[in-house]
């Protein structure tokens, strides 16, 4: 019962949002995005070395 409340005030909850706060909101989604990138990049060029070594 309370969760279908919970969703049921999603779109409210997101049509009140002002413009500073979605901009926050993208600014971390992006930031987080691009950390987790460049870590698994840096994981796989660490691995790929790791692999060119050994031959």
């Amino acid at each position: 019962m309370v969760m279908v409340q919970l969703i049921s005030d999603v779109p409210t909850e997101i049509a009140n949002l002002n413009t500073s706060n979605l901009l926050s909101i993208i600014a971390v989604s992006l930031l987080v995005f691009v950390s987790i990138s460049v870590l698994y990049l840096s994981y796989v060029d660490w691995k790929d070395k790791r692999r060119s070594k050994k031959k």
